[in-house]
């Protein structure tokens, strides 16, 4: 049998999130991947990663523009791990160079960003995934069609919790980081547009009333509030509807000194669901046997990911988180920052270490108190 041709890849950054996207990259050498080009800023930095890269045969670019150039028509995927403020316009440079595309999410900064993402895919005939990985995930595709069959009844609710604790440092990591706007383009950076935009994404995917479908946000009002010292917020609760009725309440926050994972929790007239991260997801109806099945650890989503990226390379069917799916999320915190200030949080800010052990983080536990009790009936924190 003849074998199938190598996939030609690229890869825009190989630090920070960009070693996750390296990785995932050298784990599909099993499948025909082959990281044939690359941008590195910092080369001093990641002397060793470099001389790898070399030693593979890998060419190196110090900016996005003239890789792409050079490799115009030679790409099959070209990986995108960089920040927000990049993503629309790298994206749209990959596509015309000729490569399909896995950005990291969110798919970009404002949804006026989106409509040139989806027009130079349309014209290249390439595809572009974004990378919520959490949507990859057969448990998830599993959820979606329960929902679908009615196992929950008509669904009326969706509600997202998540606590993950951040250190003064993780907001001055980049140049990017928990900003509004960066190199000119917006960012809106927050938990509910980074760390748990997989989950807003999740439960937008879990209220389409089609499989291949997102639902869009509207009537959407919040509460931000800040408690570091930055442009956007660290805390914030988040509530709309969608077109078919179901309420949604998102909250998140990184000044907290408690981790308590994200959870989605599902409300039907017929039963609920909740879904809880790297744990497991129960279906339990109000008639009939309760369904309970594990989730995988993030690593395994990404794989999964990647997956289903390489997939689609050779089967336009195979699934993948299209911009289709992908901007009702971008909508809605376009719009959450339209309509809600973002305030000083409430309280005392106080030095606590993370879940009493762990590096101390500048916290409000007034906020995090109102934010997981607006939780337990679905209101706005007051």
């Amino acid at each position: 049998m003849k074998s199938a041709p190598p996939i030609r890849a690229a890869i825009i950054g190989i630090s920070g999130y960009g070693q996750v996207h390296l990785g995932l990259a050298r784990e599909a050498a099993v499948r025909g991947l082959q990281l044939t080009a690359a941008v590195v800023i910092n080369p001093a930095e990641e002397a060793a990663r470099v001389a790898g890269l070399r030693a593979a045969g890998c060419r190196l670019y110090d900016d996005y523009k003239t890789m792409l150039a050079a490799e115009r028509g030679r790409l099959d995927l070209c990986l995108i791990p960089t920040g927000i403020a990049w993503h629309g316009r790298m994206t749209v440079a990959a596509l015309r160079a000729g490569a399909n595309v896995l950005v990291e999410k969110p798919l970009a900064g404002s949804t006026a960003e989106i409509a040139p993402i989806r027009a130079a895919a349309a014209a290249a005939k390439r595809f572009v995934a974004v990378g919520f990985q959490d949507i990859y995930e057969p448990a998830a595709h599993a959820l979606k069609r329960r929902l679908l069959a009615g196992a929950i009844g008509r669904l009326r609710e969706i509600r997202m919790l998540g606590l993950w604790p951040r250190p003064p440092e993780y907001f001055s990591r980049n140049t990017w980081s928990g900003r509004l706007r960066a190199d000119g383009r917006p960012v809106l950076d927050s938990p509910l547009n980074n760390a748990f935009a997989h989950f807003v994404n999740l439960a937008l995917f879990f209220a389409g009333t089609r499989f291949h479908e997102a639902a869009a946000a509207t009537a959407v009002e919040g509460m931000l509030w800040r408690t570091n010292p930055i442009e956007s917020f660290d805390t914030g609760v988040v509530r709309a509807r969608t077109a078919a009725g179901v309420r949604l309440w998102f909250g998140a926050s990184h000044a907290c000194a408690t981790t308590r994972e994200p959870e989605l929790l599902l409300i039907g007239d017929a039963g609920r669901a909740c879904w809880r991260h790297e744990a497991n997801c129960v279906i339990e109806p109000k008639s009939g046997s309760v369904e309970r099945f594990a989730l995988p650890p993030t690593g395994d989503s990404r794989s999964a990911m990647m997956r289903a990226v390489l997939d689609r390379l050779r089967d336009p069917r195979a699934f993948i988180c299209t911009p289709a799916l992908a901007r009702p999320h971008t909508a809605l915190i376009e719009r959450l920052h339209a309509v809600a200030p973002i305030r000083p949080a409430p309280g005392e800010s106080v030095l606590r270490p993370r879940d009493g052990k762990g590096p101390l983080i500048l916290c409000s536990p007034e906020a995090e108190r109102r934010l997981c009790a607006a939780y337990l009936d679905g209101t706005l924190p007051v």
